[in-house]
């Protein structure tokens, strides 16, 4: 079974930490999402309690989000607006 990673890494250094949280936890940051992509602490945060497929899913559609980040940083120069 695949793991779910505690680092991915896009190029220029960029580094993003994955972290899995417990309910609680979870629900201080948004109690209505099970992943959350936190730009400025580039942190990917993900529901502990689901099945490591759905961890899977909601781990490659936030990564979706870092990437747009990462290509707005960095590729876009910070000039894309939307």
């Amino acid at each position: 079974m695949t793991r779910i990673p505690a680092r991915v890494f896009l190029p220029f250094g960029y580094r993003i930490s994955v972290r899995q949280l417990t309910d609680v936890e979870m629900d201080k940051q948004d109690a209505n999402s099970d992943g959350i992509w936190d730009a400025d602490t580039k942190t990917i945060y993900l529901r502990k309690r689901l099945p490591v497929t759905r961890r899977r899913y909601i781990l490659a559609h936030e990564l979706g989000h870092a990437w747009l980040d990462w290509q707005h940083r960095y590729l876009d120069e910070g000039k894309a607006r939307n």
